[in-house]
């Protein structure tokens, strides 16, 4: 029988040896060191952080990283696209500016930013007449695996794609499908840790844009696919089992599966999945009109929908809007997210109800946890869609899937207001370096003044400007590292320090530097004045002082730096309130026994909170949790589901030289716990234990769905 159906609607992170001895050594230097300097009445020390660098994290991670526009810039002939010699000297431009240390970072070590893995090797030739078509087959057609074929005009490609990642540049290439040629499309890597995690060589996600240079092109009725790599997956099977899933319940993306040829090489299995735009909107709700927002993956995602305030700029850091700015939409998150996070419990439903669907929320948080997506909001506040109708309606939607069905922990886990964030960490020494009176208070010209004194020590060639290492270097011989921090363990020679670090190794600016400028820098030019810095910090001090009161505790400050600058993250979990557990800090989860109600008691995570807060949201969110958990987690109803699929691309991962982890981890993956990703539990032994699990608690046992 065929059940495969369209529906209805140990990280490897192993850094050099040296550094994460050195890392430690500061680590653990701070702790002792906050904890000394922490002030009478607080909780000692940040409360925590997990394990080894990760992406985003210390030192000088991708974390959320503006994309770099310079399109404009080198589109000479002004047809919106880059041909080969403007590519070239955007090239050439960005190979300048990564060697100021200004351009955007790309992958490190053997595998990104490290890690094992094999060595990738050449696929076989493939052509476009060695492989079957389906002309009549849909473009997520769930029992077909077609095969796209992209030809670049140069060899480099990959290289060029690299360099050209996280800017506006797309690359073009010609696209055949199904014996169709479609001309120019365009390409680029996309991702953040599916791409730094990902040695040069082996698969990463593509982005292609079939509308880049003739808009009306199409394939299948879409204009854009998303070919992911599988990252954190030996399955390849698990965004396209969530998605199956959640489509059941909310809208969300298609998904299959298809094989990629590019200048004539296989690069093997690719996840499908469709694209958050008009076409998925057209598809939902019958429309191409309305707001879209991406909340971009961050492992210190502040993407959480709290109130920042009445300014759309707060928001806009944050959010990416990803259809026309439009002031009134603005005006209306900005609403949204005031009547979600101010509004008392007994008023919350009555109040939300015009402007959010309250029971697609609900829904989409039950699929999150019951399914364990480590990429989601319930762990990092980021990663996932939003969307107002033409109602005025805001919709929340999943995006990013490749790590569900997984033990809980990543990037994020354990994360609170109490985390170790960027004000834990500079908070007390601001205001110390800043208040001239001494009463433990900063008033705005105190602040204001600090800026005109750090730029005058930062800006020691006297140029008026400061690019992002002399920021970060300058801000190093600000804030003091903790003591103990500049050697290694047993009184070993540190290595040399990395750009940012003080003279004695590691300081506070190597993590909080880098995204300390991208927010200062407000003009996106790539270099700082005192007037930007001035007008930034005058700005903070008039946002955090909410109550007037002309001056600012050191909690304020903490709270505040914290709210506005990127959280540093070393990768695994923690930064909870709660000791002891995973990494440090983080709430000890046995297994795949992720609490259903985890954050309802997080303010800094409030569409989870604020909901769950209100007793009869709180039963509709458990019936959910109990649906999905009694029925798409039995493996009688999911298993031949899950078999089907694995069989259908079985052949084809096996002859995959590009794959990221080895043909046993898929094979054993299945059914059985497998080495290689996060993921590394079988589907099965995930589906059993946490169905097990979920539908032992009372709270979900006795709950039953509600319609609203």
């Amino acid at each position: 029988m065929n059940v495969i159906h369209t529906v209805k609607g140990s990280r490897r992170l192993s850094q050099r040896g040296g550094l994460l001895i050195l890392l430690s050594a500061f680590v653990f230097s701070f702790l002792g060191w906050a904890a000394d300097n922490t002030p009478p009445g607080q909780p000692d020390g940040p409360p925590g952080f997990g394990g080894p660098p990760g992406p985003g994290g210390f030192p000088g991670g991708p974390g959320n990283q503006e994309e770099k526009k310079i399109l404009k810039q080198f589109d000479k002939d002004g047809d919106g696209r880059l041909n080969a010699a403007e590519r070239i000297a955007a090239r050439e431009f960005l190979a300048k500016e990564a060697a100021e240390g200004r351009g955007p970072r790309g992958p490190r070590g053997p595998r990104g930013m490290g890690g094992a893995g094999s060595a990738p090797t050449p696929g076989p030739k493939v052509a476009p007449a060695d492989v079957k078509s389906f002309p009549q087959a849909g473009l997520y057609d769930p029992q077909v695996v077609r095969t796209i074929f992209l030809e670049f005009e140069n060899a480099d490609w990959e290289k060029e794609l690299a360099e050209f990642h996280n800017t506006d540049v797309e690359v073009p290439a010609r696209m055949m499908v199904d014996g169709k040629t479609y001309p120019d499309v365009g390409v680029r890597f996309r991702g953040m840790s599916s791409y730094m995690m990902v040695r040069e060589g082996q698969k990463r996600s593509l982005n292609v844009s079939l509308d880049l240079a003739h808009k009306d092109q199409q394939l299948r009725g879409y204009r854009t696919l998303n070919l992911l790599n599988a990252h954190e997956d030996p399955t390849f099977l698990r965004s396209v089992l969530f998605n199956h899933i959640a489509r059941e319940y909310i809208p969300a993306a298609k998904a299959n599966f298809v094989k990629v040829v590019i200048n004539g090489e296989s690069w093997g299995v690719y996840v499908n999945e469709e694209q958050f735009n008009k076409d998925f909107i057209k598809e939902w709700y019958g429309t191409t009109k309305g707001t879209r927002w991406k909340v971009p993956g961050s492992p210190g995602g502040r993407g959480s929908l709290a109130y920042l305030g009445d300014d759309p700029e707060s928001y806009k850091r944050i959010y990416e809007i990803k259809s026309k700015d439009d002031d009134k939409a603005w005006a209306d998150f900005v609403r949204l997210c005031q009547t979600l996070t101010e509004t008392p419990p007994e008023r919350l439903e009555a109040a939300l109800t015009p402007i959010l669907d309250i029971d697609g929320a609900l829904k989409f948080l039950a699929l999150e946890n019951v399914l364990v997506n480590n990429d989601g909001y319930w762990i990092r506040s980021s990663d996932y869609n939003i969307y107002q109708d033409t109602h005025g309606v805001f919709h929340i939607i999943p995006h990013d899937t490749n790590e569900t069905f997984a033990k809980p922990g990543g990037p994020g886990f354990g994360g609170g207001p109490r985390g170790f964030g960027p004000g834990m960490m500079i908070g007390p020494i601001v205001l110390s370096q800043a208040d001239q009176d001494g009463d433990r208070q900063l008033t705005k010209a105190e602040m204001t003044a600090l800026a005109g004194t750090w730029f005058a020590r930062m800006d020691t060639s006297k140029s008026g400007k400061l690019t992002q290492p002399e920021f970060t270097s300058g801000l190093a011989a600000l804030l003091p590292a903790p003591p103990g921090a500049g050697g290694t363990p047993g009184g070993a020679a540190p290595a040399a320090p990395p750009p940012g670090a003080g003279p004695g190794g590691f300081s506070p600016a190597m993590m909080v530097g880098p995204g300390f400028f991208a927010v200062v820098d407000t003009d996106k030019d790539g270099t700082l004045t005192q007037p930007e810095l001035t007008a930034v910090l005058e700005k903070w001090f008039t946002d955090w002082d909410s109550a007037k009161a002309g001056s600012l505790n050191e909690e304020q400050i903490r709270n505040g730096l914290s709210s506005v600058l990127p959280r540093p993250n070393f990768g695994g979990p923690g930064g909870g309130a709660q000791r002891g557990g995973p990494g440090m800090g983080g709430p000890r989860v046995e297994g795949v026994k992720l609490d259903p109600l985890v954050g309802a008691n997080d303010a800094s995570k409030p569409l989870i909170s604020k909901l769950l807060a209100v007793p009869a949201l709180r039963e509709r969110y458990l019936g959910y949790v109990r649906e999905i958990a009694e029925k798409w987690l039995d493996w009688n109803h999911l298993g031949p589901i899950a078999q089907q699929y694995h069989s259908l691309i079985a052949e084809d991962v096996k002859a995959d030289t590009r794959k990221l982890d080895s043909t046993e981890a898929f094979a054993r993956g299945l059914t059985e716990d497998a080495p290689g990703g996060r993921g590394t539990i079988g589907l099965k032994s995930f589906a059993d234990q946490r169905r097990a699990y979920l539908l032992s608690l009372p709270q979900v046992a006795q709950a039953k769905p509600k319609s609203p």
